[in-house]
C-alpha cells in the first residue's frame, strides 16, 4: 500500500469509528427513553438489561452506519481541505478520485459487511431483543405494588400494601384491596393483617393469599327508602385467596403479530415465505371464485321448454285456483310471474341473500388487502437488506466531495450539514417506504427511490469537486443580480 493510501485511510478510519459508535449510542438512548417505564422497577437482573441493550444496539446499525459514513466523510475531506493538504495533493498530480480511491475500497468493504450483517445478524438480534423486551415487560408485574402506595395497574382493583418482606418481597403486611369492578363503583373493601403474593407458572395470574382479615361490602337495596340506611355486610376470614387476571400484561411488545415475522428472516427465508404467502393468496382467490359461481348462475333470456314447464308449474301451484296460467308464456318481469301473496317473501329473501353476499365480498376484499400488505412487507424487507449497502456508497459520494468543497473540518459545520442531508434522506426513505406498505408504490420503488434520487447528486458533487468548482462561492450566485442592477443603474443615470 502506498504512503498516500495509508495517509488517507488513517485520516478517515479514526473519525468513522468514533462517529459510528456515537451514532449507535445515540440511537440506543432513544430506545432506552422509549421503554424506560417498562425496564425500571421490574426486579430484573442487570445482565438481562445489558443483553437487551446489546441486541438492540445491533438493530440500530442500519440507521447509524450511513449517518456515520456521511459525517466522517465530510469531516475527513473537510479537514484535508482546511489544512491545504488537499491542495498539496492536487498540486502533486493527484486528482480527487485518486485521493478518494483507498476510502472507496474501504467503503465497499463496509457495504458488503453491512449486507451480511443485515442478512444474518439483524434477524437474530430482532428475535432476541423482542423476546427479551417482552419477557422483561411481563416480569413480575406484582413488584409494581410498592409499600404505602395505592397500585391501580390491575383493572377493577386498587391495592395498598403497608410492608413487603421475606424472599423476593412476597410476604405482605397490612393489605387493603378495594374492589371497584362493579358498575356501582367501590362497593367492597378487603382488609388483612398479613398476606402472600406469587405468580402462576404461566404468568397469567397473580395470586394474593390473605390471612386473618375482614371484608366489607356495601349493599345497594332495590327499595329507595332503604338506601338511606346504607346497609353493608361484614365478614371475617382466616384465609382468603384472590386471583387477578394478568392477561393485559402479556402485550408488552408494541409490534403487531405479523410484524414479528418479516424482520426476523434472512433473504432466503423471505423468498420462501413470500412464495408461500402468494400461494395462499392464489388459493383463496380460486376458492372465492368457485364460491361465487356456485351462488350465482347466468342463464339465457330465452328459457328452454323444460324450464318453462317447471316454472309455470311452480307458478300455478302458488296461485289461487281461480287464476288461469298459460304454461307456454312467461313474462320478462320475473316478479310478475310470482303470485302476489308470495312476492313480499321472495323480495325479502332476495335482499337477505344479497346482503349476505355483499358482506362476504367485503370481508374477502379486506382479507385480500391484508394479504397483499403482508406480502409487501416481506418484499420491502428483502429490498432493504440491499439498499442499506447501496446507501453507504451514496452518502459517501455526497459527503466526501462536499467536505472537499466546503473545506471545513471538526465537529462544527460538518455536523450541521451531515445532519441536514441525513434528515432529508431519512424522511424521504421513510415516507416512500410507508407508501410501499400502503400498496401505493411497488416495494422496489418505495425502497430504492431515495437512493436513486441522491445518487445523481453525489455524482454531480464529485464532478464539481474534481473540477475545483466553487459552488459554495456566494459571488457566483450574486453575479447575475449585480449585472441586472448595473443595467438599471445605467438607465437611471441616463434619464
Amino acid at each position: 500500500m502506498k504512503i498516500l493510501d495509508r495517509f488517507v485511510l488513517k485520516a478517515y478510519v479514526k473519525p468513522f469509528i468514533i462517529t459510528f459508535l456515537v451514532m449507535v449510542l445515540f440511537m440506543l438512548m432513544q430506545f432506552v427513553w422509549k421503554y424506560i417505564d417498562d425496564l425500571v422497577g421490574r426486579g430484573v437482573e442487570w445482565y438481562y438489561i445489558a443483553e437487551l441493550l446489546f441486541y438492540t444496539s445491533a438493530t440500530v446499525v442500519p440507521m447509524s452506519l450511513p449517518l456515520a459514513i456521511l459525517l466522517s466523510s465530510i469531516m475527513t475531506f473537510g479537514t484535508l481541505g482546511e489544512h491545504n493538504e488537499m491542495a498539496a495533493l492536487k498540486a502533486s498530480g493527484n486528482s480527487l478520485i485518486r485521493v478518494m480511491r483507498p476510502v472507496i475500497g474501504f467503503i465497499l468493504l463496509v457495504a458488503i459487511g453491512a449486507f451480511f450483517f443485515s442478512n444474518y445478524v439483524i434477524p437474530v438480534a430482532n428475535l432476541k431483543s423482542e423476546t427479551l423486551l417482552k419477557n422483561i415487560t411481563n416480569k413480575k408485574p406484582a413488584l409494581n405494588i410498592r409499600e404505602g402506595v395505592f397500585y391501580g395497574g390491575i383493572e377493577g382493583y386498587s391495592i395498598k400494601v403497608g410492608e413487603k418482606f421475606g424472599e423476593n418481597q412476597s410476604e405482605l403486611r397490612n393489605v387493603y384491596v378495594y374492589d371497584h369492578s362493579s358498575k356501582m363503583g367501590n362497593m367492597k373493601v378487603i382488609v388483612s393483617e398479613t398476606g402472600k403474593m406469587e405468580m402462576t407458572e404461566d404468568e397469567m395470574f397473580l395470586n394474593i393469599e390473605l390471612f386473618e382479615g375482614n371484608s366489607y361490602e356495601d349493599i345497594y337495596p332495590n327499595k329507595v327508602e332503604d338506601r338511606n340506611n346504607f346497609p353493608f355486610v361484614r365478614s371475617e376470614f382466616s384465609r382468603s385467596l384472590m386471583r387477578f387476571n394478568l392477561s393485559d400484561f402479556q402485550s408488552g411488545d408494541l409490534r403487531s403479530g405479523s410484524r414479528k415475522d418479516f424482520d426476523m428472516l434472512n433473504i432466503i427465508q423471505l423468498e420462501i415465505t413470500t412464495d408461500s404467502l402468494r400461494g395462499v393468496l392464489k388459493w383463496r382467490k380460486e376458492e372465492f371464485e368457485e364460491s361465487m359461481i356456485e351462488k350465482y348462475s347466468f342463464i339465457e333470456t330465452e328459457l328452454s321448454d323444460s324450464t318453462k314447464a317447471a316454472s309455470s308449474a311452480n307458478i300455478s301451484n302458488n296461485r289461487r285456483k281461480d287464476e288461469q296460467v298459460d304454461p307456454e308464456i312467461l313474462k320478462d318481469d320475473i316478479l310478475s310471474n310470482i303470485a302476489p301473496i308470495e312476492k313480499s317473501r321472495v323480495i325479502q329473501n332476495a335482499l337477505r341473500i344479497a346482503r349476505s353476499n355483499k358482506a362476504y365480498y367485503d370481508n374477502t376484499k379486506t382479507e385480500y388487502n391484508w394479504r397483499h400488505k403482508l406480502i409487501a412487507r416481506h418484499l420491502l424487507e428483502w429490498h432493504k437488506k440491499f439498499s442499506i449497502s447501496f446507501s453507504c456508497l451514496v452518502l459517501f459520494f455526497i459527503g466526501a466531495p462536499l467536505g472537499a468543497i466546503i473545506r471545513k473540518g471538526g465537529m462544527g459545520m460538518p455536523v450541521v450539514i451531515s445532519v441536514i442531508i441525513f434528515l432529508i434522506y431519512h424522511v424521504t426513505s421513510y415516507s416512500f417506504e410507508k407508501l410501499g406498505r400502503e400498496l401505493l408504490w411497488t416495494p422496489f420503488r418505495a425502497i430504492w427511490s431515495a437512493n436513486l434520487m441522491l445518487f445523481p447528486i453525489g455524482i454531480w458533487l464529485t464532478y464539481k469537486s474534481a473540477t475545483d468548482s466553487a459552488i459554495f462561492n456566494i459571488e457566483i450566485y450574486l453575479k447575475p443580480f449585480r449585472k441586472i442592477s448595473s443595467i438599471f443603474a445605467k438607465s437611471k443615470k441616463k434619464s
